[in-house]
């Protein structure tokens, strides 16, 4: 065998296991990133903001699901964002600029949280958007008025939880 044939083979080799590990990294990774909305809080972290002993629905996914309590008018949603066609990264560029550019709310870079994360007062509550490890994650607490920076600083605690089990 020649060398040349010697250093096609090895680089055949080399691509062919390059894709195989990273199939297998792939296939081996996603469970682990494919946790239920509803398994990164408990009852006891978010009954402050919602009042009572609050319960989870989710979705058939469990992408997505919703915290509710003794209070009616408060609710708190999370979203949990699949990398199907967008890196996790270029999705959060895009809305962190988006939130930035509307005038109507008030908008704050938070640290501590996740890689990456904002914080925005709406016009419904408060909604955090928080980059993980290239994923997604997004809480809306709605408070049934305007957003305050009380609504933020009481769910930024909540917000650092559900970063921590994402």
């Amino acid at each position: 065998m020649s060398i040349q044939t010697t250093k096609i083979v090895w680089l055949r080799a080399l691509i062919l296991s390059t894709f195989a590990i990273s199939v297998l990294f792939t296939v081996l990774a996603e469970p682990l990133f494919a946790a239920d909305a509803g398994s990164l809080l408990k009852p006891e972290n978010v009954s402050p903001l919602l009042g009572g002993t609050p319960s989870f629905t989710s979705t058939p996914q469990g992408m997505t699901g919703t915290w509710t309590g003794a209070n009616a008018k408060r609710k708190l949603l999370i979203l949990m964002y699949k990398n199907s066609r967008v890196p996790g990264e270029f999705a959060f560029m895009g809305a962190h600029k988006n939130a930035q550019a509307k005038g109507n709310s008030k908008f704050s870079d938070e640290s501590g949280i996740g890689d990456k994360a904002f914080s925005v007062q709406e016009s419904f509550g408060v909604v955090f958007m928080v980059l993980k490890n290239g994923r997604l994650l997004q809480l809306q607490y709605w408070t049934g008025g305007e957003g305050t920076a009380q609504d933020v600083t009481e769910l930024r605690p909540v917000v650092k939880k559900a970063a921590a089990a994402f």
